[in-house]
Order: C-alpha cells, then sequence, then structure tokens
C-alpha cells in the first residue's frame, strides 16, 4: 500500500510516476524490473520513491490493485446496467475485458505477467480483493434467475465463470508462442462459447 505521500502528490506528478511504473513492468517481469528504471523515467530521485512505497513489491501490487479496481468496477457497472443479470453482465465483461487484456493499454503488461508467472505475486492482494468484488456481486445480481441457495454457491459460480475467462486468455498466449496465433475475436467467442455452456449445460 503506497505511503500518505504517494497520495498527497498533485495529479501530474502521479500520473508521471504511474506511467513510470507501468513502463518498467510491462517490459520486464517483476524480478528483472528495477527501481532505478523506475525512478529515471519518472525524473525523481531514489529517496523520494521510497517516500511513496516500501519497497519494488509494494509499488508493483499498488500497480497490479489500479488495474484490478478498474475492471471491477467495470464489472458491477455492467451488472447494474443489465439489471442484476449475472450471466449477460459476465458475457459483456469477459468480450471487453479480453480485448483489453489482448490489445489494450496494459497488454504488454498483462504477456509480461502471464510469460513470467508473475500472478503468483498476486495472491498477496488477490484474495481480499477477489472476496469483496463477489461479495458486492452478490448483493446486486438477481438471484431469482440463478438456482443459488448460499453464498458460498455464488461463489462456486463466479470462480467457475472466471476460470473460463483465465482460460480462455492463457489459450492466446499459448497458442500465441505457436505459428497459429488466436486472434481476438476468436478468443472472444471460445469464451462466450463456455460461459454458454455452464449457463445453458452441454446436452442437446
Amino acid at each position: 500500500m503506497p505511503k500518505d505521500t504517494f497520495f498527497n502528490l498533485i495529479p501530474e506528478k502521479k500520473a508521471r510516476l504511474f506511467a513510470a511504473i507501468s513502463h518498467e513492468f510491462s517490459r520486464k517481469s517483476f524480478d528483472d524490473s528495477a527501481i532505478s528504471e523506475i525512478i529515471e523515467f519518472a525524473g525523481i530521485p531514489r529517496g523520494s520513491f521510497y517516500q511513496y512505497f516500501n519497497d519494488k513489491l509494494d509499488c508493483y501490487l499498488y500497480f497490479v490493485g489500479q488495474i484490478q479496481n478498474e475492471q471491477n468496477e467495470l464489472y458491477l457497472a455492467l451488472l447494474e446496467k443489465n439489471e442484476g443479470d449475472l450471466f449477460e453482465a459476465s458475457k459483456q465483461f469477459f468480450k471487453e475485458t479480453i480485448k483489453d487484456v489482448l490489445e489494450g493499454d496494459h497488454s504488454d503488461f498483462y504477456r509480461t505477467m502471464i510469460e513470467a508467472h508473475d500472478f503468483r505475486l498476486q495472491k498477496v492482494l488477490g484474495h481480499g480483493s477477489m472476496h469483496q468484488l463477489i461479495q458486492t456481486l452478490y448483493a446486486q445480481t438477481d438471484l431469482t434467475h440463478l438456482h443459488i441457495e448460499s453464498f458460498e454457491e455464488f461463489r462456486d459460480l463466479v470462480s467457475l465463470m472466471l476460470n473460463i475467462f483465465f482460460k480462455s486468455v492463457g489459450g492466446y498466449f499459448h497458442h500465441h508462442q505457436g505459428k497459429d496465433p488466436l486472434s481476438v475475436t476468436a478468443v472472444q467467442k471460445s469464451c462466450l462459447k463456455m460461459l454458454s455452456w455452464l449457463q445453458y449445460g452441454v446436452t442437446k
């Protein structure tokens, strides 16, 4: 968690530092990245960095947390737009997020993170963030459309849905390394198909 001095920065300086963090973690794995590169890109003294963050991991988790927060806000906004229809909101969210992950502003970061297996670092913040998201989804979902009898069952359902998303994105990067890369449209189509299996079943 950044220190108060970071949050007290003027918006322009905070944006410049965030851009420097994004630049470094999008080019290199966490292990290969360096604080020295971040401060050089941001144009700040090394001492200032430690006035804002405890260490490199603290900085990394802040960056990842900001991206996650943006995604969570989109998911909840789509759920509200679709009047609590979890599956319809998830279809729209997955379609938009797949495009963002593969072609958006942070696509280089996602690629670097997945190839370096840096997603393991997100377990430090992932549990609390994910639990909060699922709780909010549960509160805003119209449960009359679902065969769900408890929060625990709802949590399991959302976990299954997110696994479909992660499998789809992982498949893209797996194929991207070979001679037959997938298109973003193909990844979206595959993801939505598996989601429909979960929603309607696979038997005829």
